[in-house]
């Protein structure tokens, strides 16, 4: 029974770890999000709000990388993500395994 105790405790700290991380990915979605907006509005400030006539080159485009840390912070939690994932999926394997080891075993007894 302790083993069956432990896997559920892991269950529960990997379901727990996994909704941390997803929310980390959330918010670095968000502020992505919002960085790129903020810099079109900024950007469409600067230029007296003349959509038509509106370039944007390669230079300006490279003031994005102030997002960089942002997306390195969303490949990193996601990263983390799937590596919970993949032990949560571990564990409730063993759990199924363990449930059949003892149904089975209550069947020949």
């Amino acid at each position: 029974m302790s083993k069956k105790s432990e896997i559920k405790k892991n269950i529960r700290f990997y379901k727990k770890e996994m909704e941390k991380w997803e929310l980390r990915i959330f918010i670095s979605l968000i502020l992505i999000f919002l960085g790129i907006t903020g810099f079109c509005f900024f950007y469409l400030k600067a230029n007296n709000w003349n959509i038509i006539s509106l370039q944007i080159n390669t230079v300006e485009l490279s003031k994005l990388g102030i997002l960089t840390p942002f997306i390195f912070c969303l490949s990193f939690s996601a990263k983390q993500f799937n590596y919970y994932k993949r032990q949560l999926d571990l564990y409730k394997l063993k759990k199924v395994e363990l449930e059949y080891k003892t149904c089975y075993n209550k069947e020949l007894s």
